[in-house]
């Protein structure tokens, strides 16, 4: 290219222009630069912690015990949530000129709605690095439809960039500029971009396919943002004029589209990791309160105070108590009253009149049921279906028409995702209309498509009930059972995880349950508030010590494994025992995944002194998907930035088409990059999850250095599209992380991961029983 514009130079080649604009095209960076990443992907960082909104932090919510109440008040310094967590940050030129850049393309991208998504990223940096329990298809919901408005003011925000914040081009253009040079230095980039010797080169690259392609589509995009910042009138007409002299511009590259958002491959859209660096210390810190303590008396004492700190309370306030608790958690999906069930003898009863030892319909047959949950609604959202007398809360699971796709359909899916992890393992797509479900009519099974999903809002009822039933078959599955009517009916299920997808998982919850259970029925006489008393529960940083110790023992030291649960484990005297399901429900939401990666990385093999290893768990994928489960699917992992080393990339088989699964893979595989670096602050990784040649998803993760306070870090996957489509649990794996693992007992050695798991389950239980016992 340099050669190129001092050729077309001609007699005034050596004029002053020339090593003027030869710097501007050495300065343009290379495809997957770290410098250019980290100027691009700070500037948009600085916007948001900027705009976060700066309501005032609050305390926790006043405790109500046995004979004394305590009520908080908040200490700390800051006023504001911004000035906690973004303390210290300060505009830039580039995030300056990123804002304008930006709401100049779309002006409804303006201060409030980085504020709004700020929030959004801040709350997903709390979820990876805390764990705390939110609504998770509302978070998704937000990062998605916030990413995909960003989407056509991506290359203005990158302009900005490429002309305030990323020194070397900034440099050569205020070089350029103050020669006053810019109008000249653009009609020689101009005039060399219809050489007909570049066009074959660049032709050439771009026709290779693979790296070469996508480098060449990059250094084409630069060469466009360059024109712009020259002064260029039009690049679009630039591009046809390059176009008309024979260069096969890449449609994502054409005039308008490079502009709108149409190139956006090489752009992953912002999550919790683009302000973890500069948030980290806020979310993991501890809140500074003033209690006080008032016991029942006639007088009433005077109250008692005392100063007191609550791990990770900023994050807490920010999630659960103040005005930004945007994407507090939902509870478990139940159906509401008024839902009419097919009986076995063809009859229909309302949901609320279903007592256990009744005969329901189901796909095989008859059906009885075992178990009737019925929790409260607590202000729930109700849907229906059709108009049929069918009301479901938003994670209810219904059963999907046919074998292909997703098996498991939810106005949110991401709830029944969350509240029901094994349901993923067949596929959760949306209920919308357009979808069909499996259904049954009198002349038999059919699908019944959906045509209109209608809310209904909550009553002003406290005690207003909701129901789920569980069905036995026969079968040790959700047997699905029919309900709607009264000609047309639809199949659904309990929204419960089955505890025979993951034994070793299972045994894990079922030992936290039982050493956590008797604490709960005593010291919460409602289990409705059950989320509510343990949203403050200390860190686990002791439980993957635990494993550890455990998955070193003798074989012959494993502990009996509990039963695996049944309906029964969830009855007490004959009845339906509420304290049992909400603590199984909030053990799996919460707790479940992570109790089975602690378990699977207790007994990982150590890696190698000195070398930076990535410990791959999970992948999940949540939503209608178009992706073609024939195709083998891969993991692309890359540490950005390390040109030199040759293990910077690899790719990690994930599944073939015979699997079981489609939608949920549980790896915990460790991928080694080789000898690291040492580089400061969080090591950033990236990754794609890639079905045959279509990219499914991607991700950034930035790896804390400092030992993690919550196992199990989860990051979205994002679509081309910058939508939510799954999720991926990846952490750095040290060396001290398990170097207790005894030869020939690591890996996938099943009595090692049990015992880890009982040792996990029972830490967990026992350390939600003395938070319970101390009143929190």
């Amino acid at each position: 290219m340099r050669y190129m514009v001092e050729c077309r130079g001609g007699a005034d080649a050596r004029t002053a222009v020339l090593p003027l604009l030869e710097r501007l095209l050495d300065a343009l960076p290379y495809y997957g630069a770290g410098d250019m990443d980290t100027a691009h992907r700070g500037a948009l960082s600085t916007v948001l912690a900027l705009r976060l909104p700066d309501d005032r932090v609050e305390a926790q919510p006043m405790e109500a015990h046995l004979g004394y109440t305590v009520s908080y008040t908040y200490r700390g310094s800051s006023s504001g949530y911004r000035k906690a967590f973004f303390h210290g940050s300060t505009p830039t030129p580039a995030s300056a000129a990123v804002e304008a850049g930006v709401e100049g393309v779309n002006r409804k991208l303006n201060a409030d709605w980085w504020g709004r998504y700020s929030l959004a990223v801040l709350t997903d940096a709390v979820r990876q690095h805390v764990g705390i329990n939110l609504h998770t298809g509302k978070l998704a919901a937000d990062l998605s439809a916030f990413g995909s408005a960003f989407l056509p003011a991506l290359a203005a925000g990158y302009s900005a960039v490429f002309q305030h914040g990323y020194q070397p081009t900034v440099g050569a253009l205020q070089a350029l500029r103050a020669a006053g040079l810019t109008t000249e230095a653009c009609d020689r980039l101009r005039t060399a971009l219809t050489d007909r010797q570049l066009i074959a080169n660049l032709n050439e690259a771009l026709g290779r396919g693979g790296t070469s392609t996508i480098a060449s589509m990059w250094f084409l995009y630069n060469l466009w943002m360059a024109l712009k910042a020259l002064g260029s009138a039009d690049v679009d007409a630039d591009i046809r004029a390059a176009g008309t002299a024979g260069l096969a511009v890449p449609v994502q590259l054409r005039p308008g589209n490079w502009w709108n958002g149409e190139y956006v491959d090489w752009y992953v859209p912002l999550s919790g990791a683009d302000v973890w660096d500069t948030a980290r210390t806020t979310i993991t810190a501890r809140m500074p309160e003033k209690s006080a303590t008032v016991f029942v008396g006639d007088p009433p004492p005077l109250p008692v105070f005392r100063d007191v700190s609550l791990d990770h309370g900023y994050s807490r306030s920010l999630c659960l108590w103040g005005r930004l608790d945007k994407y507090r958690p939902h509870s478990d999906s139940c159906l509401g009253r008024g839902t009419e069930v097919l009986m076995a003898d063809g009859s229909v009863r309302p949901v609320e009149e279903i007592r256990t030892g009744d005969e329901v319909t189901t796909d095989r047959g008859t059906g009885r049921v075992v178990l009737v949950e019925s929790p409260k609604r607590a202000g729930r959202t109700l849907y229906s279906v059709n108009g049929l007398p069918v009301f479901a809360t938003s994670g209810h699971p219904f059963r999907a028409a046919g074998d292909g796709g997703s098996l498991r359909r939810a106005v949110d899916p991401w709830q029944l995702a969350d509240t029901a992890p094994t349901t993923i393992a067949a596929g959760v797509g949306s209920l919308t209309p357009g979808t069909e479900l499996a259904g049954l009519t009198p002349t038999g099974p059919r699908a019944v498509t959906v045509r209109a999903v209608l809310p209904h809002d909550a009553t002003p009822d406290d005690d207003e009930r909701v129901y789920d039933l569980v069905v036995d078959d026969g079968q040790r599955h959700n047997a699905r059972y029919y309900v709607g009517g009264p000609d047309e009916f639809l199949a659904v299920e309990a929204e419960t995880a089955d505890p025979l997808h993951d034994p070793v998982a299972t045994l894990a919850v079922v030992a936290a349950m039982d050493a956590a259970l008797d604490a709960v029925r005593e010291r919460l006489p409602d289990p409705h508030l059950l989320p509510a008393a343990l949203a403050t529960t200390p860190a686990l940083t002791g439980m993957a010590d635990a494993a550890r110790r455990a998955a070193r023992l003798e074989p012959r030291h494993t502990p009996p494994r509990p039963p695996v649960p049944g309906a029964e484990h969830y009855l007490r005297d004959g009845r339906w025992d509420a304290h049992a399901s909400a603590v199984e429900n909030h053990l799996v939401r919460q707790y479940g995944r992570v109790l089975r990666r602690c378990a699977a990385a207790a007994t990982a093999p150590p890696p190698a002194a000195g070398r930076f290893t990535v410990l791959v768990q999970d992948v999940e994928l949540v939503g209608d998907l178009p992706l073609d489960v024939t195709a083998e699917l891969r993991l692309e992992l890359e540490v950005p930035g390390r040109d030199d080393d040759p293990d910077r990339v690899q790719r990690l088989p994930v599944a073939r088409a015979d699997r079981e699964q489609a939608w949920w893979f549980t790896l915990d595989a460790a991928v080694d990059f080789g000898r690291r670096d040492d580089p400061p602050g969080p090591t950033v990784l990236t990754g794609r999850l890639v079905a045959g040649k279509v990219v499914v998803g991607r991700f950034r993760a930035a790896l804390p250095r400092e030992p993690t306070t919550w196992p199990g870090r989860e990051h979205f996957l994002f679509d081309q599209g910058a939508a939510v489509v799954g999720r991926i649990a990846v952490e750095q794996q040290r060396s001290g992380d398990v170097d207790h693992t005894p030869p020939g007992d690591a890996g996938s050695n099943r009595p090692a991961r049990v015992r880890a798991a009982l040792a996990c389950g029972r830490w967990l239980g026992q350390r939600i029983a003395a938070h319970l016992d101390h009143g929190g």
